[in-house]
């Protein structure tokens, strides 16, 4: 076996390890709180600290990673991934439980920051939407055995041995990752220090917005703790980029942005996960509260999607190689627009096998924008350069994530209660009143209309910028 398919069985695995920790924990959350005495919305923090550590980190671990080596830095991430697994394994209290639950999130923003730095740097860019494709089928596969092998192991054994899976995963990982993964023999001459002060606004900047997003919609967004966070995250990004522009060796080189491949990709990869991820998000309130399944219904009709972009993603990365990577994001983006739309038009009568078709056409549009698009970005920049354009691509996926819901649910919520219901997710349930759930749906169609609309506009854009750059092009002599 070549070097470089190594390396990639090395970081797919890793990734797969990531995506089935987050997902298989969200299920075991009921069976934590009980054992833990605590209630669902404080366990919650099990998978939101998690969370935000990761999306805190991104940048600066790959911005590191440039500076002393990928290798290191990914080791190092899955040490400390599985040492924060054991000290889950052995958590006495849901407090203690929610702090290893950020140190696995320390680990993982290390390995998911540097592992696509790391392929990027072994696959020439012509072949690296191939190997990001099979890399997001993957985590198709992850997101299917997560919720699956999570019910299952907890079910038998409980949800402390769903952690001490993760330990002795990671641990293979870090011990073949020192092993297979190289050294650079060169590496880019460093013109400043590291940006500490850059780190601590941007990271700041993140857990202040996402986090307030994540509590706004149950605290309300005129409340004056939500109107503070939003304050206080303008003001730590406005002197991120105050302290950006004068750095000699910045976190976050801000002219990077004026690439289009990059800027533009950025914008296109967080819109289009604010739409997936909303739409994914309501779709379950939907087929419990209006159709009346029950969760494990809903599980098993979730699979559909997931088995999509396992099946899906490889044959898009190998499409977006051979007839180009922007093209093929521009169209998975057009895809995915046709899945927002579709949400759009939901109604109360509307059949449940309309919203599984409607998810499958996303996961299939997702299959092509997200290996393409990832290419496209990494494709732009200079090879020391990757570790950041990694840490990037990664976080535009989980702000937009969290973006998305956060949007999703404000838009639901404002329009429940414009109809005289309580702005509560928690009323949409079988048996409600039918105003509620006439108010509900409304509200989802006016959510993925407007995402929609949204996903129309960046994406007329880049297929303007993709014109004018080929036409450039051919006229070069």
């Amino acid at each position: 076996m070549e070097h470089k398919h190594r390396v990639f069985l090395v970081c797919v695995i890793g990734i797969f390890v990531t995506v089935f920790d987050t997902s298989s924990s969200i299920v075991a959350l009921p069976t934590i709180a009980l054992e833990l005495g605590t209630d669902l919305p404080t366990a919650q923090w099990v998978i939101i600290g998690n969370g935000l550590t990761i999306a805190a980190l991104l940048v600066p671990v790959g911005r590191l990673s440039d500076l002393i080596g990928r290798k290191r830095i990914y080791v190092v991430g899955a040490l400390a991934f599985a040492l924060g697994a054991l000290a889950a394994t052995r958590a006495g209290g849901i407090y203690e439980l929610i702090a290893a639950r950020v140190l696995v999130g320390v680990g993982s923003a290390m390995t998911q920051g540097t592992g696509m730095a790391i392929l990027a740097g072994q696959f020439e860019p012509h072949e690296r939407a191939r190997m990001l494709g099979l890399q997001l089928g993957v985590v198709g596969l992850g997101a299917i055995a997560g919720p699956a092998g999570g019910g299952l192991i907890v079910g038998a054994f409980g949800w402390r041995a769903l952690f001490a899976i993760t330990v002795v995963a990671m641990l293979a990982i870090a011990v073949t990752a020192a092993r297979v993964l190289r050294r650079r023999s060169e590496r880019p001459p460093v013109d400043g220090p590291f940006d500490y002060l850059g780190a601590v606004l941007f990271s700041g900047f993140l857990v202040a917005l996402l986090l307030t997003l994540t509590l706004g919609p149950r605290a309300g967004w005129s409340d004056p703790r939500t109107l503070a966070g939003l304050a206080a995250s303008l003001a730590l990004l406005a002197a991120f980029i105050a302290v950006e522009r004068r750095h000699a060796s910045p976190m976050v080189d801000l002219r990077l942005f004026r690439n289009g491949a990059f800027g533009l990709g950025s914008l296109s990869a967080v819109v289009t996960f604010m739409g997936l991820s909303a739409t994914r998000f309501l779709a379950p309130f939907f087929l419990q509260g209006v159709k009346g399944l029950a969760p494990a219904q809903v599980g098993l009709l979730i699979v559909p999607a997931a088995l999509v972009t396992a099946l899906t993603a490889p044959v898009a990365g190998r499409m977006a190689d051979r007839f180009g990577v922007r093209l093929l994001a521009n169209i998975g983006m057009g895809i995915c627009l046709v899945g927002f739309a579709l949400f759009g038009l939901l109604e109360i009568t509307t059949p449940v096998w309309a919203v599984v078709a409607a998810l499958m056409v996303m996961s299939l549009g997702m299959s092509a924008f997200g290996a393409a698009n990832s290419a496209s970005m990494l494709n732009s920049l200079d090879a020391d350069a990757h570790g950041v354009g990694s840490g990037f691509v990664n976080l535009c996926r989980n702000s937009g994530n969290v973006i998305g819901i956060a949007f999703g649910t404000a838009v639901v919520t404002l329009t429940m209660g414009a109809a005289g219901y309580p702005p509560s997710l928690e009323e949409v349930e079988p048996g409600a009143d039918s105003g509620i759930l006439v108010a509900f749906t409304r509200g989802v169609e006016l959510a993925a209309f407007a995402l929609a609309l949204l996903a129309l506009a960046v994406l007329a854009t880049l297929v303007a910028w993709s014109w004018r750059r080929r036409r450039a092009a051919t006229r070069r002599p």
